[in-house]
């Protein structure tokens, strides 16, 4: 339910549905300007499940598999991504080596 407020949550122009964005993701107007489409969020996903879209931005291609671990929030240096409460507590979880499973793929 945590992305259906999101801006992301609607369908696009062209009528096709769109992929929700990672957890903590800042609204869309700023996502823009702020990410670099470094895809670092990508390579730290322990489920693989976050990717780039067509914009060279993030989101997550299978939304009920995320652990909302916080780890794409930790390794955004440009800010697109923070940690929320709940992703907080998933990287404390995952420091404290609690881990979040094996890497899909």
């Amino acid at each position: 339910m945590w992305y259906e407020l999101r801006d992301r949550s609607l369908p696009s122009s062209e009528g096709h549905a769109v992929l929700p964005r990672p957890p903590g993701t800042v609204r869309e107007w700023r996502l823009a300007d702020m990410c670099t489409g470094c895809g670092d969020c990508v390579a730290v996903c322990p489920k693989a499940i976050v990717a780039l879209d067509k914009e060279v931005l993030p989101v997550v291609t299978a939304i009920d598999a995320c652990g909302r671990c916080g780890l794409c929030a930790d390794v955004c240096t440009r800010g697109a991504i923070e940690l929320t409460k709940e992703t907080r507590l998933g990287l404390e979880r995952i420091l404290k080596g609690d881990g979040l499973g094996q890497r899909a793929g």
